[in-house]
C-alpha cells in the first residue's frame, strides 16, 4: 500500500466492495452499483494480505450463507465454493483478478489528454458513440485524443460516496501503444480532486488492462472473487 495512506488493505477492499455493488443495511448484496443496477453476485470474496471479507447476495438462504462462511474461511477451494451456491441456483459466471489502489503521484500524463465533460462529447463520436449519453453518469471521464478523436478513453464504471473503479477502453487500432495508461493518470487525478479513492481492477485474463497497471506502478491491495448465478 501507498506508504502515505492510513488505509489498509482490507479498509481498500471494503472501499471497491461498496463502491461495486449496493448493499442493505446488513450488507447483503443487492444489484451492481450502475444507474440501471443489474445482477449483483451470489457471493463475492475480497482476498487481502490480512484476511478476507466476504458478501452474500440478499436472497441467498442463511443456513447457505453459514456453509460459504465457513467454506471461505477455509484455504480457498473455488470447485466447492461454486458447488455450493449451485444448491441455490445453478452458477452463471465465476470472475476473479487483482485488484490495485494508485500510489500518492502517478505523474504528469501526456498533452493530448483531455476531460471530457458533457460539452466535448462530441470528441467520443468517432469510436465511442455509446459513452456519449453515459458521460454525466461516469464522471470523470477522461480521453487520449488525437485529431479531435478520442482513441483512448478511461471512465467511472462504479461510483459511491468513498471510491470510483476505473473502465478503460481503447479503440482497436490503437491499442498496446501506451494511450490507455495516460487517460487512467489524468482519471485518478480527477477522481481524488473529488474526494475518492480511485480503484482498479482487472481479471486474471485480461492481460493488457494488467500491462496498464504494471505501467503505472499500481500497488495491488487483493484479490477479487465473485461467483455469478443465472437470475
Amino acid at each position: 500500500m501507498d506508504p502515505n495512506s492510513n488505509l489498509s488493505p482490507m479498509d481498500m477492499m471494503k472501499i471497491q466492495a461498496n463502491t461495486l455493488y449496493t448493499m442493505d443495511n446488513q450488507k447483503r448484496l443487492l444489484s451492481i452499483n450502475e444507474p440501471d443496477g443489474g445482477q449483483a453476485p451470489a457471493l463475492f470474496i475480497g482476498i487481502t494480505s490480512v484476511g478476507q471479507c466476504s458478501y452474500y447476495h440478499e436472497l441467498l438462504p442463511f443456513t447457505l450463507i453459514e456453509e460459504l462462511g465457513c467454506d471461505a474461511n477455509l484455504s480457498l477451494d473455488i470447485a466447492k465454493l461454486i458447488r455450493r451456491v449451485e444448491t441455490f441456483k445453478p452458477v452463471k459466471s465465476v470472475w476473479m483478478g487483482p485488484a490495485y489502489a494508485f500510489p500518492e503521484k502517478c505523474g504528469e500524463w501526456h498533452p493530448n489528454v483531455q476531460l471530457i465533460e458533457s460539452h466535448r462529447s462530441f470528441l467520443l463520436e468517432e469510436h465511442f458513440p455509446d459513452l456519449i449519453e453515459r458521460v454525466h453518469e461516469k464522471m470523470p471521464v477522461t480521453a487520449y485524443v488525437i485529431e479531435e478523436s478520442a482513441i483512448a478513453v478511461c471512465c467511472s464504471a462504479r461510483i459511491s460516496k468513498q471510491g470510483a473503479e476505473a473502465s478503460l477502453y481503447t479503440s482497436p487500432n490503437f491499442r498496446g501503444q501506451g494511450y490507455a495508461a495516460e487517460a487512467v493518470k489524468c482519471w485518478q487525478y480527477h477522481v481524488k480532486e473529488s474526494g475518492r479513492i480511485p480503484i482498479y481492477s482487472a481479471s486474471w485474463d485480461n492481460m493488457a488492462s494488467q500491462t496498464v497497471a504494471r505501467k503505472l506502478g499500481l500497488i495491488q491491495f487483493g484479490v477479487d472473487l465473485s461467483i455469478t448465478t443465472t437470475s
